[in-house]
């Protein structure tokens, strides 16, 4: 009998220390700001959610998804339209035993993007894509403004330039560094602001959550392996391109949707 009342108290400890971890991470703790201005997407994929660490409970372990719906992506003279939707998947972990709590990077899919004219302006190389990827880090310190840091590349796509040309890499990536509070970048950029998670739609479940991430403190690298992977066309990508660009006159800006399920419910 008292090992069943430890038991319990033990539940409710766990319980209540995911929901705080939970309102202060999404800055649910205060009323909303502004809807994202796009649908919500009818359906979410959980299919990158990560294998639970050992001990962790399925329980009061989540699978969260975030789709940015719309928004800006500008590094250097690229400067593009979020037209596609890019998914980002992950875990927090909550361990009853040892009260372990942990943040776990599931899966980064983003759909090529076609550049803007101007970037590559000559018709010698017109259609380049772009495509956004995962460089190797991913970190979601707990805190009010619900910041996330996450490192990209970009992959340049082009008959010419071929599948290898990158800016950044999983060694060197472009480090974003993203809030729905307010930034603080360095001139010529300005701070701007994102807008806290709030509840979009509660019914049908799952609970759907909004929100908008910014950064303009960032700087981008060099671009590398373009030309079938040798790197003989760096230097002309990085001149049309503005690469390397230094922080300060970069920004990301996205629009999201995020919804989340239990480990026990996948």
């Amino acid at each position: 009998m008292k090992f069943a009342r430890l038991q319990r108290r033990s539940s409710r400890l766990a319980l209540s220390a995911v929901v705080s971890a939970v309102l202060l991470t999404f800055g649910l703790a205060s009323p909303a700001a502004a809807a994202n201005p796009d649908p919500i997407p009818e359906s979410f994929d959980f299919s990158d959610c990560p294998t639970l660490p050992e001990g962790a409970s399925p329980f009061f372990s989540h699978c969260w998804v975030g789709v940015v719906t719309s928004g800006t992506f500008k590094i250097g003279n690229f400067d593009q339209e979020i037209e596609e939707p890019i998914r980002l998947t992950w875990a927090t972990t909550f361990n009853t035993d040892t009260f372990e709590r942990k943040t776990i990077f599931g899966g980064l899919h983003a759909e090529k993007m076609l550049v803007q004219p101007g970037l590559f302006g000559d018709p010698f190389l017109s259609a380049v894509y772009a495509k956004v990827e995962y460089a190797g880090v991913f970190e979601m310190p707990v805190s009010s403004d619900f910041q996330i840091n996450l490192g990209v590349k970009v992959r340049l796509i082009n008959p010419i330039l071929g599948r290898h040309c990158l800016v950044g890499t999983n060694d060197n990536p472009i480090m974003l560094s993203l809030s729905t509070g307010t930034t603080d970048p360095p001139a010529p950029n300005t701070p701007i602001t994102g807008e806290p998670a709030t509840v979009a739609r509660q019914d049908p479940q799952p609970t759907v959550l909004q929100a908008k991430h910014v950064g303009n403190a960032f700087s981008v690298p060099g671009a590398s392996g373009c030309v079938f992977g040798g790197g003989v066309a760096d230097w002309l990508v990085n001149q049309i391109g503005g690469f390397p660009a230094p922080a300060g006159t970069n920004t990301m800006i996205q629009n999201e949707y995020i919804v989340s399920k239990q480990y026990s419910q996948l």
